[in-house]
């Protein structure tokens, strides 16, 4: 497969670009280069599906497992549908959707089965569904190492969602191609201002951990704190009752100093732990601590562009090194929660980093990861690798194998530590890699009270 090049003298042209990537069959051309010269960026940025992610993409076999793998819903063989979706994506966003006319049951391997008629559906309209299909589209786009495409989704009795395919060829109607055209000139356009000074990137955080008894049971945290607040509960609920919460969650106000957001968080779980004031309840961290109950360690970020290549230098220079120091039991959260690329848009313009598990095991896990979230986003352009894009590197990820994602360490660390911006939280940074590096796990049935100092506020040593 050839990959195409787009000149950069036409990347300010849609019309130019149109007669580049628009086939003389009215299809988008599978993999795009894009050949603007932005000094020190990497080659990952100017790469629309890279030609190895198009040809692994148009092998079935492969790409049904490569979505199962990242826990995305697929279409069995026989597969009885009440509906269909038909979503262009480009990268984070969903350039428009159609949806079969008739409310019927569909067979997927029906071999007579005949052109289905689709309407446009209006974007504005705001079901779940709707909001369900887009986000599966991109996720399915996501997984398998692509920019852009056409994800077929089918709805099964019962409101299922699964992805019957995902085109890397895509035939074009009129929208369609208007569409995809525009939004690679967006992203070329943007390129130039990807990099951001760090002290521009508005970084938050919402960590979570649970509580358990001496008994082991597991403590409500809707017990001790309100659903809003610096520390809430989160809105999972355990049994019947949903007012019945089980996951604390510290909401330290967004920062451009890391620093300044550790010691907010630091100062919620004082508070926190005035509020509990039970020393025999233990506070836990990690993956899952908890059975049934995945923790997130969900970073928020500001004043940055919202692309796959950003979540995939978090995916890469966060994601994988925060994993070798991970609980082993941990990998029972992957991959219905901490996949890869998990995103959230929020209503302020930024957006939510949801693939971590919860860091508040240790001081020097956090200061790094927070320090380093923002680097990332500050610099990601610079950085050089994708190893994710290797099928057993996500493989690995996915079920816990370190071995191969410790291979990958030092090009992590030599790429990062390479960034100027590395000096001004180095002493933080070099703290979270000294742990990394020497194969220390944490272990996420102790309480992490006692890494942060945090006094259990015991009723009996206080009266005495």
């Amino acid at each position: 497969m050839t990959t195409l090049d787009l000149p950069e003298k036409k990347m300010n042209d849609e019309q130019a670009i149109r007669e580049e990537v628009v086939t003389a069959s009215r299809t988008l051309s599978p993999s795009i280069n894009l050949n603007v010269s932005i000094p020190w960026y990497s080659d990952l940025m100017m790469e629309l599906n890279h030609h190895a992610a198009v040809e692994r993409a148009r092998d079935r076999n492969f790409k049904f497992n490569c979505l199962r793998l990242h826990g995305v819903p697929v279409a069995a063989d026989k597969t009885a549908l009440n509906r269909q979706y038909v979503i262009p994506v480009f990268q984070t966003d969903v350039l428009a959707m159609y949806r079969s006319k008739n409310s019927y049951v569909w067979l997927a391997n029906r071999s007579n089965r005949t052109r289905l008629p689709f309407h446009r559906v209006n974007m504005s309209e705001k079901s779940k569904e709707i909001q369900r299909a887009g986000r599966l589209a991109i996720r399915a786009l996501y997984a398998l190492g692509l920019d852009y495409g056409v994800v077929k989704i089918g709805v099964q009795p019962g409101g299922q969602l699964v992805v019957l395919d995902v085109i890397v060829q895509p035939r074009l109607n009129q929208e369609m191609e208007n569409r995809f055209v525009h939004f690679i000139y967006l992203y070329g356009k943007q390129l130039s201002n990807a990099v951001k000074p760090v002290e521009k990137v508005m970084i938050g955080a919402d960590p979570e951990f649970i509580m358990q008894s001496e008994e082991g049971s597991l403590v409500l945290a809707s017990k001790y704190f309100p659903r809003y607040g610096r520390v809430g509960c989160d809105a999972v609920w355990h049994g019947a009752n949903r007012a019945d919460k089980p996951l604390v969650e510290l909401r330290p106000k967004p920062s451009t100093n890391p620093r300044n957001l550790v010691v907010q968080m630091l100062q919620g779980m004082f508070y926190a732990a005035k509020k509990v004031n039970d020393a025999s309840v233990r506070w836990l961290a990690g993956g899952m601590p908890y059975p049934g109950y995945p923790l997130g360690g969900h970073i928020h970020f500001s004043g940055v562009w919202l692309n796959f290549k950003l979540l995939r230098a978090l995916d890469n220079y966060l994601a994988l090194p925060l994993m070798l120091a991970e609980d082993p039991r941990g990998v029972k959260r992957r991959p219905n929660y901490g996949y890869l690329g998990d995103f959230r848009p929020q209503f302020h313009g930024g957006f939510e980093y949801r693939t971590l598990p919860s860091w508040l095991i240790s001081p020097t896990l956090t200061k790094g990861v927070v320090a380093l979230a923002q680097l990332i986003a500050a610099k990601y352009p610079y950085l050089r690798h994708d190893f994710l894009r290797e099928y057993p590197v996500q493989k690995a990820y996915y079920q816990g194998n370190k071995e191969v994602i410790r291979e990958k360490l030092t090009e992590i660390w030599t790429d990062l530590s390479g960034l100027s911006d590395y000096d001004r939280y180095r002493s933080d940074l070099d703290g979270f890699f000294n742990w990394i590096f020497s194969g220390k796990t944490w272990d996420e049935s102790v309480d992490f009270r006692s890494r942060w100092k945090l006094p259990p506020f015991n009723r009996k040593r206080q009266s005495s």
